[in-house]
């Protein structure tokens, strides 16, 4: 596939790097030669430098050739203009990164066929969503919903010994409706077998029917509130006034604190029950004023990375049962985790990944990634005559390095055996490693079709 990818900051560089490496063909537009030339050294791509919404610009990238053109810069306008600019030129479909939510009317983080561009994406939105899923799955370092909300993928870390650890997987009484997928040990990941067993310090990837998914982690002592009752968050600005609108909706208690004075008098005018309190998330005494360390959950939001993550550390210290930092750097991530924070998510990397799903094969709904990429979970829906229909399961040639975790089925989910079929219309969710994805993607394509 022919991508024009304009703009090349953190969006538009995770993305150059991600479908450069699944052999789509880029060439990356923006303003600065310098950023060009870093993103050189990340990806294999052609690079022009120009104003990525002027007309001669789109032209000389070739937008009017391409399948797909994705305007990521930091400016709504010119995403907007270049999207549309490059769909008038003949481009096959276009993408634009927007924040400002009057440019659509969805609720959630992305809307489709806006006024000409086929798909927006608002990170903010997707970010505080995150967010949101985060808090209402306690003792999950990172959840996602899939297959319309039914079912649901969870990351769940080994902190407590308990009786099952040291017994094979095969002797462990799972609840019916969900599969430990894959197994991270030591910075690999594992795709667990029958024989394989569950050590101290491993973070399990679960898949299976979301209303079956909290049981997975009382087997390993890893016990799940039903919900959030008081939570804290410092910075109220866009995102942290979603995530407050979407927890006063659960009946939430929640507290923000916000530095700038006229932004409190807007959070108050949003905000129903919110309490909105001026003042600084690094300020220890204000914290422990406020308690913080009772609360369920302590959110640090603001624009500043560092300050997120002090701010989290600071509310660790006190004792709140999760800490978490918006990060919007995606290098910091990892290190985030690394020094005690329960979870850093950031809003950058949250819309490229949706982005990447979007571009990937038509059977391909949406996209986990586990370990930054080392692994995946795919949701695909099996279109008819699909290369894995007519043979049950034990019959199929499934790629070493990857296993269906579940099957959606009408009113159904289940996990698949041996001996089961995939039927048209079913709905797949499926771990994979990265070097076999392409072949797990072809056996749920018809064989007609070309790619």
């Amino acid at each position: 596939m022919d991508i024009v990818i304009i703009g090349m900051g953190e969006v538009g560089l995770h993305l150059a790097s991600t479908l450069s490496q699944e052999g789509h063909r880029i060439r990356a537009v923006d303003r600065h030669a310098g950023t060009l030339e870093a993103a050189t050294e990340h990806a294999d791509l052609q690079t022009l430098q120009g104003h990525g919404s002027a007309l001669k610009t789109l032209r000389e990238a070739g937008a009017q050739d391409a399948d797909l053109v994705i305007a990521v810069t930091d400016s709504d306008e010119v995403n907007m203009l270049a999207a549309l600019t490059a769909k008038h030129l003949g481009a096959g479909r276009t993408i634009a990164r927007v924040e400002d939510r009057a440019y659509y009317e969805e609720e959630g983080g992305f809307a489709r066929d806006v006024v000409g561009v086929d798909l927006l994406i608002n990170p903010q939105i997707l970010a505080a969503m995150e967010l949101h899923q985060v808090i209402r799955s306690f003792g999950a370092l990172e959840i996602k919903h899939l297959a319309q909300n039914r079912v649901e993928v969870v990351d769940l870390e080994v902190v407590d010994r308990t009786r099952h650890l040291d017994k094979q997987l095969r002797e462990v009484p799972m609840p019916k409706g969900a599969l430990i997928a894959a197994i991270v040990r030591d910075g690999r990941v594992l795709v667990p077998h029958g024989g394989d067993h569950i050590e101290l310090g491993d973070h399990l990837w679960i898949i299976g029917d979301i209303d079956v998914i909290p049981r997975m982690g009382a087997l390993f002592g890893m016990a799940r509130d039903a919900r959030a009752r008081r939570v804290v968050l410092a910075g109220g600005g866009e995102i942290g006034l979603e995530v407050a609108r979407r927890l006063e909706a659960d009946g939430v208690e929640t507290v923000i604190i916000e530095k700038d004075l006229e932004r409190c008098r807007v959070l108050a005018a949003e905000l129903k029950d919110a309490l909105i309190l001026h003042g600084d998330g690094t300020d220890r005494s204000l914290l422990l004023e406020e308690e913080v360390g009772d609360a369920d959950a302590f959110l640090a939001l603001t624009r500043e990375d560092e300050v997120n993550i002090m701010s989290a550390l600071l509310a660790r210290g006190l004792g709140v049962e999760r800490s978490i930092a918006l990060v919007h750097r995606g290098d910091y991530l990892a290190a985030a985790r690394d020094i005690g924070l329960d979870v850093a998510i950031s809003p950058r990397r949250s819309a490229a990944n949706h982005i990447v799903a979007s571009v990937r094969a038509g059977e391909v709904r949406q996209v986990v990634r586990v370990e930054q990429g080392r692994g995946e979970i795919l949701e695909l829906a099996v279109p008819e005559e699909a290369r894995i229909l007519g043979r049950s399961l034990m019959y199929i040639d499934f790629p070493k390095g990857a296993i269906v975790g579940c099957v959606v089925r009408g009113d159904e989910v289940f996990i698949p055996g041996g001996t089961d079929f995939i039927e048209p219309g079913d709905t797949v969710v499926v771990f994979t490693l990265p070097e076999v994805r392409d072949e797990v993607i072809r056996l749920f394509r018809n064989p007609r079709r070309t790619g």
